[in-house]
């Protein structure tokens, strides 16, 4: 079913970054074994592509010696996404990363922001403000590209027929920090406010008077793709580039426990709420 393709492909890069695992192999001597270049792995098992070959996929089960009904499974997924071609695609030229493949594949998604609103949640006005003081972005048209961009995420993964948990802890520094002035602030306050209410969106305020918590001032985001375990998870650090991709089931479990005891510093989802309420008044 061409609907699940993008579930169906994080599941094969997790499954093939498993068997290169239990191979023993490093990546090196994967892609120095098949005559690929290095970043034509690093791509696959980043999940940054946008078409797969059978015949990749092939010979890669034939060096990690895959048992044959697994490499079956995961030939053919790399046959039937030639059929598909994800939103995101046409957005390669300003956003060349996979993040936006992953995070749209994610079925929980927990982020901890310190300077700004997280994208997901932003207004269009506030984004804007945004786009158009950074260094990184040029002219009017990469504004209103990147904008686009935006809005098709938020639709993608928020809106969808069974959207991801989204666990948000923001701190009180984005609230504060008037971007776009007052009025675009309190817009997206109140936008806050009415994300909120939804059943899988979690929204908690990290306040100044928390002092010293366990996230250290460095942002992340974790995105899960099969419930909790630490097992296919990504913890996402971002950089003004693509940013860095951390997998293992040691980074996985240090950034949820992590995450959690951030959590624990923060403010309650309702708690997080009257605040928010206050700066409207």
């Amino acid at each position: 079913m061409v609907a699940r393709m993008p579930v169906r492909r994080r599941y094969l890069v997790i499954q093939l970054k498993r068997l290169r695992r239990e191979a023993g192999l490093s990546q090196d001597e994967v892609w120095k074994a098949l005559g690929w270049s290095r970043a034509k792995l690093q791509r696959l098992e980043a999940g940054d592509f946008q078409r797969l070959k059978a015949g990749d996929i092939m010979a890669l089960c034939q060096v990690y010696k895959a048992d044959k009904a697994i490499a079956e499974e995961l030939i053919q997924i790399a046959r039937d996404s030639r059929a598909e071609k994800p939103w995101w695609i046409r957005y390669k030229d300003v956003l060349p990363g996979a993040f936006l493949g992953l995070e749209a594949e994610a079925t929980l998604i927990q982020e901890y922001n310190i300077a700004l609103v997280p994208g997901l949640l932003q207004t269009r006005d506030y984004a804007t403000a945004l786009m158009r003081t950074s260094v990184d972005i040029h002219g009017e048209e990469e504004v209103q590209r990147r904008l686009e961009i935006r809005a098709e995420r938020q639709r993608t993964v928020l809106d969808r027929e069974e959207p991801p948990m989204v666990m948000a802890v923001i701190d009180e520094a984005a609230i504060r920090r008037q971007i776009g002035g007052v009025e675009t602030m309190k817009a997206q306050v109140r936008h806050l406010l009415e994300l909120s209410e939804r059943p899988r969106i979690d929204i908690q305020i990290l306040p100044f008077s928390a002092g010293a918590h366990a996230a250290a001032g460095v942002p992340f985001t974790i995105l899960g793709f099969d419930g909790t375990d630490a097992a296919g998870s990504v913890v996402y650090l971002e950089s003004h580039k693509d940013g860095y991709y951390l997998d293992t089931d040691e980074e996985i479990v240090r950034y949820r426990l992590i995450f959690s005891r951030t959590q624990g510093s923060a403010m309650s989802v309702e708690d997080s709420r009257i605040f928010l309420e206050r700066l409207l008044t």
